[in-house]
């Protein structure tokens, strides 16, 4: 039985967001998704946190700096530490602080992929399963652990497939990127396309900065989007065309220097 076929008195959509939480850019997805919601028929029930990258803080600092390199980790540690200091201000910047300010709880999870948490799902009567920038691939359970398990990526799809698709469309040379929200399935960035929204590049615009805007773009729309569920006005998905398809992995040390040498900025 679809959400539009269930009797009884309306109720908002039920969301469960997966996600990895820092104070820079899933943040602003959550600023904008719950400062939005406040007007909408959409409920975000519960923050699913898991390991960023799914890997352990040291090898995520040495990710990093292999990236961005001594100078520009140096001014992301600044940054960080801003940010550190604008929640205790009482600024929320992290994922959990935000949440927090709307009174929606967070739980941290090894997986995503957990049996015993993916049946209290329907118990609870989740309508969507919301990944945004979650570092882990939902496996077959998961897939179908709501009546909708979509996806939020910063990227147009198939061309840019993959990890941090804003830095790339930036190291490419497009004047937009292109926020997708798709149905997922068991093949990455392949499930059907419900809406796509496009976020100008501006001439100025470093890869931090582009990465942000896309966020907070994305956190806005989608909470409209969730809104039509129920509604005639809900979005036929339509398949991406996997011939074109394209897969970015982490940039690299080289490729911040190649975008650097086009006239930008990592940060």
């Amino acid at each position: 039985m679809s959400l539009n076929d269930r009797s009884g008195p309306a109720r908002p959509i039920n969301v469960i967001a997966v996600t990895q939480s820092d104070p820079f850019f899933t943040g602003r997805f959550f600023e904008t998704f719950l400062e939005e919601s406040l007007r909408l028929p959409v409920r975000l029930a519960e923050v699913v946190l898991l390991r960023n990258f799914n890997e352990s803080m040291a090898a995520l600092a040495m990710r990093l700096w292999r990236l961005y390199g001594s100078v520009d980790m140096a001014r992301l540690a600044g940054r960080y530490a801003s940010a550190r200091l604008a929640e205790r201000l009482g600024v929320p910047r992290r994922v959990e602080a935000v949440a927090a300010r709307y009174g929606v709880p967070t739980r941290s999870l090894t997986t995503i992929n957990d049996p015993g948490y993916l049946r209290t799902l329907g118990e609870r009567q989740v309508d969507v399963l919301l990944s945004v920038a979650s570092p882990e691939l939902f496996r077959a359970d998961a897939l179908h652990a709501a009546p909708y398990v979509l996806n939020v990526h910063c990227g147009k799809l198939p061309t840019y497939r993959g990890m941090m698709p804003t830095f790339w469309a930036l190291h490419q040379g497009e004047s937009q990127v292109v926020v997708t929200v798709h149905e997922m399935v068991e093949q990455l960035d392949a499930g059907g396309v419900l809406a796509e929204y496009p976020v100008p590049v501006a001439a100025a615009d470093s890869a931090f900065d582009l990465a942000v805007r896309a966020k907070r773009i994305a956190g806005r729309e989608v909470a409209r989007l969730l809104a039509r569920l129920r509604t005639p006005a809900w979005p036929e998905p339509h398949p991406v065309d996997m011939a074109r398809k394209r897969y970015f992995r982490f940039p690299t040390r080289q490729h911040a220097r190649e975008l650097r040498a086009a006239g930008r900025r990592m940060l």
